[in-house]
Order: C-alpha cells, then sequence, then structure tokens
C-alpha cells in the first residue's frame, strides 16, 4: 500500500534558523521529482511557507495554520476553510480584553488573508510585527477597534505575553468555552521568554486537515506517515499509520510517537524519508 508523508516544519523540517537546510532542500526536491507523496501540516501561514519552500515544487496543497486551511501553495488559493463562528469569536475577544492581552487576530474576507492588531503592543507581538515586516508579509494592518475584523471569517487568534498570563486566560477560556477551542500554548523558539496562545475553532486540527487533503486527493488507500515535534502534532500522530517524533520533541507528544529520530537541526526527517523511499523505489 502506498504512504503519504506529512511533516510540521519548526522544529521538525526546518533547521534552527527556520529555513530548509540546503541538504534537506536538494534531498526533498529529489525525492518529489521521483513521486514522493508529501506534503507539510504547519501552525504557519502560506505567506510564511512560501518563502521557505520557493524553488521546491510540493505536488499536494499545504494543510496551514494547524488545519484551518488547506491551501494551493502556489496559487494560494485555500481549498477548505475552518473559521470560528463569529458570535464564538466575539465572545472570545471580550474575555481576552477582559484579561487585558492583547490579540493578533487573522483573517480570511473571501479573496484575501489578513491579521489585524492594536496599537501599544508588547515586545513580544512587536517580534512578529518586524518577522512579517523583514518577510514582506502584507497581510498585517492596525485597528484601534478589533470587532470590526467579525466582519470576515476569523481564523485564528494569536495572543503573545508572558506565560503566566496566558496560562491563566486558557484556564478561563476552557472553562467558558469547553470543547469549543483547539488551544496551544507554547514558548517562541525563535524569541525565548515570550508564550503564545493559538485560538482556533475545535475541528481546526492538522488531522482533520490531513482527512480532509486525503478526500480532495483521493489518498484514502494510502498510509499515514507523519513527523512532529511539539503538543500541535499529537492530533495527527493520532490518527497516522506511523508517527515520527524528532528527538528535541515535547514528552506530551513522544507518548503518541512510533518512532524517535534525530535532532531537527540534523536533517533527520529528509533523511528518514530517503531511506524509506530508497526501499519502496529498488
Amino acid at each position: 500500500m502506498p504512504t503519504l508523508y506529512v511533516s510540521d516544519l519548526d522544529g521538525t523540517l526546518l533547521s534552527t534558523t527556520a529555513t530548509l537546510s540546503a541538504y534537506t532542500r536538494d534531498t526533498l526536491n529529489r525525492l518529489l521529482v521521483s513521486g514522493l507523496p508529501f506534503t507539510i501540516a504547519t501552525s504557519r501561514s502560506v505567506s510564511s511557507v512560501g518563502p521557505i519552500f520557493e524553488g521546491v515544487s510540493l505536488p499536494l496543497p499545504v494543510i496551514e495554520l494547524n488545519g484551518a486551511y488547506i491551501t494551493d501553495l502556489v496559487t494560494r488559493e485555500h481549498l477548505f476553510v475552518n473559521d470560528i463562528a463569529t458570535d464564538l469569536t466575539a465572545d472570545i475577544l471580550a474575555l481576552v480584553q477582559a484579561h487585558d492581552v492583547k490579540p493578533l487576530v487573522s483573517s480570511y474576507d473571501g479573496q484575501d488573508d489578513h491579521v489585524y492588531f492594536t496599537t501599544d503592543v508588547n515586545p513580544g507581538i512587536q517580534w512578529y510585527i518586524d518577522d512579517a515586516e523583514r518577510n514582506e508579509d502584507g497581510r498585517w494592518h492596525c485597528y484601534s477597534d478589533l470587532s470590526k475584523v467579525l466582519d470576515e471569517q476569523v481564523m485564528r487568534l494569536t495572543l503573545i505575553d508572558t506565560q503566566a498570563r496566558l496560562a491563566a486566560l486558557a484556564q478561563s477560556l476552557e472553562t467558558r468555552f469547553p470543547g469549543r477551542l483547539d488551544m496551544h500554548l507554547f514558548e517562541n523558539p525563535y524569541q525565548p521568554d515570550w508564550y503564545w496562545l493559538t485560538l482556533q475553532d475545535q475541528a481546526a486540527t492538522k488531522a482533520n486537515g490531513i482527512c480532509e487533503l486525503q478526500l480532495l486527493h483521493n489518498l484514502q488507500n494510502h498510509n499515514l506517515t507523519v513527523f512532529g515535534d511539539h503538543n500541535n502534532d499529537i492530533s495527527m500522530f493520532q490518527l497516522a499509520d506511523v508517527a515520527i517524533a524528532t528527538a528535541n520533541a515535547t514528552p506530551e507528544l513522544r507518548q503518541h510517537a512510533t518512532e524517535i529520530i534525530g535532532h531537527h537541526s540534523e536533517d533527520s526527517v529528509v533523511k528518514y524519508l530517503e531511506s524509506r523511499w530508497s526501499m519502496v523505489n529498488v
């Protein structure tokens, strides 16, 4: 039976500088040309993924924003959209603001993606804004009143603050909206001591994104092998036939892994792909 391979990016396929190493890029291109069924499932947006994969032709759409979108990387067309209900978004915004935390709101207006933020942001948010500017990401807009975004499909709220403040907010969100959100709290690996809390619809997971992708491209008859390093990969690890964690993976994800490979800085994912693909194509 053929196998579909799906990999996370940060901490998994990418190097410590958030890029594809020369070895990974060259090897992946060679494997893709030979027919490797491969794509990515990432917390990143397609605006961020595009520059990373410049010169690499993925045969399948990508799963972005942890499953909120399935997107054609070339055309940037969203083939599948899983947004947060408008009334739920309004209630979340009110609770977030009551905790004195400033949200970043990722939305889709039916044609274009946007990210909205407010003024007087903290250094953690400013790091993200600066990174977007460096990458010429045109989605970003500053609004004094974020209630305006409720006219669009809200895909994710990203909250950036200290661990303690976000942990308290996460608890309040879980108490107020039990089972309605997919939430992930983690430290920004590229800016230590600043934490991110991402909020999406409960169905916007990597596992559901993979299932939708399989339906779109008639891949239900494929086995599934996935690669990851963090807790937002747990859903696809539970779905997969083979779930491979990098050596730097969280203890929680390791509990769901069928195999542990090397550190993400060692090109471990593409080395695994190369070894398995060579066994199939002898």
